[in-house]
């Protein structure tokens, strides 16, 4: 009688452990495709980078020499902006770096059940959204833009309303050239000072802009009066890392609890879309969720198993 409770357990754990096992392997088929699709697209959004036919690759570097020829003093900063039309900039150097950490992440996330499947697949179509040449072209105008400012009205900004329009509009100050790029972390990141105050710091080569901003950019006043860019008001939800939204999130609620404690109000720098975009501005599609996730992995899952079944027909059933 024992013997065949054991019998009866064993099988039952073999049989559990069994659709367990497919189940995983069918979420890890279903990231695999997902990758190699997102993959596919950076390494076709390389291609047109590389061939210079990547739309507004030409128009950044045609500033950047209006610009460096008007200020040759600031060439520096200005060879640091036009990287971007490069694989080496900080724009597609992010997506790479979001793609392997991503191919990491799909080993083992099968093991951890759905939602990490599910975090790892938003991911990765995150990622191909971004990868799309229309809207990479778009994350470029923030940079162009950066030039345009930087002429003094010789250059007009694209893509945006001008300078005093937007600044009036969204009744902001005016922090000086770099602007657009504060709060973005391919340039630079938030640091904190003894007081517990969080400010702008440049990255490296981006760190003559500092000499040109009129003062400290302090978290909370920037916060309340951002102006408009494209990453901010449209590309930040395809363009930042998963570790980057977390310290973008850490570093908004350390402000707002500071402020609460002290009993002024605090506004988060994306309680609104900032007024500025023209109206031809190309936006990201929506972030995918639960929802997109099912239905994709229900269809794929449904096209594999057709698969399995030609396959077994094909073969005389065997």
């Amino acid at each position: 009688m024992k013997r065949a409770l054991h019998s009866c357990a064993f099988l039952i754990s073999l049989f559990l452990l069994s659709g367990c096992s497919s189940q995983q392997e069918d979420w890890q088929a279903f990231l695999d495709e997902s990758f190699n699709k997102t993959e596919g697209a950076v390494r076709l959004l390389q291609r047109q980078i590389n061939s210079g036919s990547l739309r507004n690759t030409q128009l950044l570097n045609h500033y950047a020499d209006v610009v460096r020829a008007q200020k040759p003093e600031m060439s520096g900063i200005v060879d640091a902006l036009t990287l971007d039309t490069t694989t080496a900039g900080p724009i597609f150097q992010g997506l790479k770096s979001r793609l392997n950490d991503a191919k990491t992440a799909l080993q083992s996330a099968p093991g951890k059940g759905e939602s990490a499947v599910q975090e790892v697949w938003s991911e990765l179509e995150l990622i191909r959204t971004a990868a799309n040449p229309d809207i990479y072209a778009m994350m470029l105008t923030d940079p162009i833009n950066v030039l345009a400012d930087m002429s003094e009205g010789q250059l007009a900004r694209v893509e945006a309303m001008s300078k005093e329009a937007s600044l009036q509009a969204n009744r902001s100050a005016d922090t000086g050239p770099g602007s657009q790029l504060v709060g973005n972390p391919n340039y630079g990141h938030w640091r904190t000072d003894s007081s517990g105050s969080s400010f702008w710091e440049w990255y490296g080569k981006y760190a003559l802009f500092s000499t040109l901003f009129h003062r400290p950019v302090y978290y909370n006043s920037w916060a309340s009066g951002r102006n408009y860019s494209y990453y901010h008001d449209y590309g930040r939800s395809h363009y930042t890392s998963p570790s980057q939204f977390k310290s973008q999130t850490n570093v908004n609620n350390q402000a707002k609890s500071k402020f609460q404690k002290t009993g002024q109000s605090f506004q988060s720098p994306y309680a609104q879309t900032k007024t500025g975009a023209a109206r031809t501005v190309k936006t990201p599609q929506a972030k995918p969720t639960s929802n997109n996730f099912k239905s994709r992995y229900q269809s794929s899952s449904s096209a594999r198993d057709a698969a399995r079944r030609t396959s077994r027909s094909s073969s005389g059933g065997k």
